[in-house]
């Protein structure tokens, strides 16, 4: 992985843009680039898995164990999702003024006594609850936050970076989904809860804590003494441009379709007659072909990346279409031709901001566009739902996805087309 290198930059020793030799004390050793790349790999794949991936197999126990509701509980679930969308912005401001490792740490912490605050549970206003600090965790260590370290660290060289920690974490689903699972069959719920909490408390926190980089000398951030004002100028002039709601339109038709595959896939392949192990098939493709679609992007060696989107959107509109007329292994395909859609899209959503918007203030804006996208992705489960009684079944939902990737397909070609990337290489129209 030779090109993973990063610049030396202003700080050897910290990310804090303000930091200085005469302020910062005693220089602590630099993380190693290839390093860094590894834990953030490593800490981004406990991350998802424990946070994000494994809620759906604590369902059912849950109901067994305390006797609540399912949507109660997925309620629980959509607050911690809520509240990671309500804060995303504010992090982004804040990453932009103080040190990832802080940040990310802090955040793994709280993803540490969330976890055990789970596994307590005495009531359901402690359920509640205690999704706050996971809401927060979520916003802070979950992928935001590593692509504005790799944005950080290696400047305008970030791209094969994030893709080589976004293949790692694609199989965060692969991992802890079956983990917990074997966990939650042979030593309970609540202990399985506590090892996760220990995962982020005794592995990601302190490897967090460990990240000292340069900030690469191509990144453009904000310093502690003019990120309030700068941030919130180029904020508002970037709200102005059309550009930037053609991009946020995109990321929230598709995350929108992601929420609502990822709450209602099961489900759906029921009503169409599939039997369960053909379903935990199709549940299983989608995971390590979003990890393929990412090499494939690697592999690509496009000049602008953001690019791919056309033919990206293109494909997740073909497995949208396998979903919803397809029975049998048309909708193993279905995931195949979604989760290789789906994998090149986080990075997409990774570079659409230096590449379309502004190289300035990466971590103050991708927080600002992701503020939206992460709203509608915490309240798609309902409106799925909502869709799923209006239709009496779920074709109804499943042309509203295509919809939406063709809405996403359309609303990044204009942001391209804006921006003069629809040309070809030589110029041309």
């Amino acid at each position: 992985m030779t090109t993973l290198e990063a610049s030396p930059g202003t700080d050897a020793a910290d990310s804090d843009p303000d930091a200085s030799p005469a302020r910062a004390g005693p220089a602590q050793p630099a993380t190693p680039p290839r390093r860094l790349v590894w834990i953030l790999g490593l800490t981004e794949t406990i991350s998802w898995g424990t946070l994000f991936f494994a809620f759906t197999v604590f369902i059912d126990p849950m109901i067994r164990s305390l006797g609540w509701s399912k949507p109660f509980l997925a309620g629980g679930y959509s607050l911690g999702l809520l509240v990671w969308a309500l804060c995303s912005f504010a992090v982004g401001r804040l990453l932009d003024r103080a040190p990832a490792r802080k940040v990310m740490g802090a955040g793994s912490v709280l993803a540490g006594l969330g976890l055990v605050l789970w596994a307590w549970t005495p009531s359901q206003p402690v359920f509640l609850l205690m999704w706050v600090p996971l809401g927060l965790a979520m916003a802070t260590t979950l992928y935001e936050p590593a692509f504005v370290v790799l944005r950080q660290a290696y400047g305008d060289q970030y791209q094969k970076p994030i893709v080589a920690v976004t293949l790692m974490a694609g199989f965060a689903s692969t991992i802890f989904v079956p983990l917990a699972q074997w966990l939650v069959l042979h030593v309970g719920w609540r202990p399985t809860l506590v090892g996760f909490a220990l995962l982020n408390l005794l592995v990601c926190a302190p490897l967090h804590a460990r990240m000292r980089y340069a900030l690469h000398p191509s990144y453009s951030g904000a310093g502690a003494g003019t990120a309030s004002a700068g941030g919130r100028d180029i904020a508002r002039a970037t709200l102005r441009q059309p550009v930037f709601w053609a991009v946020v339109l995109a990321f929230t038709a598709t995350a929108v379709v992601a929420s609502l595959l990822g709450a209602h896939l099961i489900p759906m392949l029921t009503e169409k007659g599939m039997p369960v192990a053909q379903q935990l098939a199709v549940a299983a493709l989608i995971g390590p072909a979003q990890v393929a679609g990412r090499m494939l992007m690697m592999r690509a060696g496009v000049r602008h990346p953001v690019r791919l989107s056309l033919p990206v959107y293109a494909l997740m509109s073909v497995g949208l279409l396998c979903f919803a007329l397809g029975h049998g292994a048309w909708l193993m395909v279905a995931a195949v031709l979604y989760g290789c859609a789906n994998g090149v899209n986080t990075m997409l959503r990774a570079m659409a901001m230096p590449e379309l918007i502004s190289r300035h203030h990466y971590a103050t804006l991708n927080g600002l566009m992701m503020t939206p996208v992460l709203l509608m992705q915490a309240a798609a489960p309902w409106l799925g739902a909502l869709l799923w009684r209006a239709a009496g079944g779920y074709w109804l939902m499943l042309w509203v996805m295509l919809a939406l990737a063709l809405a996403a397909l359309l609303a990044f070609g204009y942001a391209l087309h804006r921006r003069g990337l629809l040309r070809v290489e030589a110029g041309r129209p």
